[in-house]
């Protein structure tokens, strides 16, 4: 027998106003937000172990368990108290030697819809909404084909553990638990080396081959004309002005020309310095940035590059977390007169560029372009092009 229309109509209402009256949750938002968070961060020259914890989920374990809220009168106790807990924890080995990973920075931080994790700004929060970023860093001497290790930090309940590990844009996640708790990355992705770029060669000193020199033979041949029989009367002192003057031609004929160089020449002279300083600050080690800016900087320039590159890499927000500088536009280098008069071996150049990098902390990465304007003083120093002299005109962040 078949049932009227109508009934149909009415069971396809009723099961619509079911959905309404309970709507169904997707799945991914029914997953709680794991309490116990990790990534092993590979770059080039640098490994980070960083941890991102419910502070609920420590707060026993650091003897805190009594706090009821983070504020300005604790925080900096607790931050040390959480560094000092995880130091040693979670061993890692780099290609089957154990690495000494020093604790970086601890911050209480908060969810931020652009950049991932930011320093917590507020003045209170409550302990059971506080979230602490831990990260610990070591130096590597190249990219390392396999990192190893092993997890040491559960929830109280010991439940598992996300940790993902990899390089920038390719992370994969595991999750760990106390029965299971090794993680191993390999290099599979062939991580790419940095390397100085090749400067244009500075030119051979140029000799002014010009009418000095031939007034000064002749000066010398009139001498010698003349002064000889004047040496045979006794007149050595006619002989010894002639010889001085054609000597004082001869020398101002062979002087070394100015330093010259092109616009073109300026432009990839100035573009190679700004990329190989920036290369620098790929290394961790301090030792490693300065003998690497030493290849493109010279004298007391050093320091102030080196204080002023850094000032600029560090992200503030997050903690003093710093940027990889990827590429640099070197968007103008007009010449400019040099100053220096008496120092014709050098030029100057007014330079405009953007550095363009990246941030990758507690596992999110974001983009940061700066834009600068400095008038660069290069010279040759022992064969090779380096800065001199680097006033900073402006600097701003896009």
């Amino acid at each position: 027998m078949t049932q009227p229309y109508w009934i149909g109509i009415l069971s396809r209402l009723l099961t619509g106003l079911t959905l309404l009256a309970f709507p169904v949750t997707p799945a991914r938002a029914q997953q709680p937000v794991s309490p116990v968070k990790g990534f092993i961060s590979v770059e080039a020259y640098e490994l980070r172990k960083e941890f991102v914890l419910q502070f609920s989920a420590i707060a026993e374990r650091i003897g805190a368990s009594s706090v009821t809220a983070i504020d300005s009168g604790n925080r900096a106790g607790l931050e040390a108290s959480i560094g000092e807990w995880l130091t040693g924890k979670c061993p890692v080995e780099v290609d089957g030697k154990a690495v000494t990973m020093d604790l970086d920075r601890v911050h209480f931080v908060r969810p931020d819809p652009e950049k991932g994790l930011v320093v917590e700004d507020r003045d209170s929060v409550p302990a059971t909404e506080a979230i602490v970023g831990v990260v610990f860093a070591a130096a590597l001497d190249g990219p390392p084909d396999t990192v190893r290790v092993r997890w040491e930090v559960f929830p109280p309940d010991g439940a598992e553990a996300v940790v993902e590990s990899g390089v920038r844009n390719q992370r994969t996640a595991r999750r760990l638990t106390p029965a299971e708790p090794e993680l191993i990355w390999k290099n599979e992705v062939g991580l790419a080396i940095p390397e100085l770029l090749s400067l244009p060669p500075v030119p051979d000193p140029q000799l002014r081959q010009g009418w000095m020199i031939w007034v000064a033979a002749a000066v010398l041949l009139i001498g010698l004309g003349r002064g000889i029989p004047a040496w045979k009367r006794g007149r050595k002192w006619e002989w010894a002005v002639w010889v001085f003057i054609a000597g004082g031609l001869f020398a101002a004929g062979h002087q070394t020309a100015p330093l010259t160089v092109t616009p073109v020449q300026a432009d990839d002279i100035s573009y190679a310095l700004l990329r190989n300083i920036y290369h620098a600050f790929d290394y961790r080690r301090e030792s490693d940035i300065y003998d690497t800016l030493a290849k493109s900087a010279d004298g007391d320039l050093l320091t102030q590059i080196y204080l002023e590159i850094q000032r600029s890499l560090q992200v503030e927000t997050q903690g003093g977390a710093r940027v990889r500088v990827t590429d640099v536009d070197l968007r103008e280098c007009v010449l400019k007169p040099n100053a220096e008069g008496n120092e014709p071996d050098r030029f100057v150049a007014d330079c405009q560029w953007v550095a363009v990098g990246t941030v990758t902390h507690w596992g999110h990465t974001h983009d940061r372009v700066n834009r600068y304007h400095a008038t660069m003083t290069i010279a040759p120093v022992d064969g090779v092009w380096k800065l001199v002299g680097l006033e900073l005109v402006n600097e701003e962040r896009i």
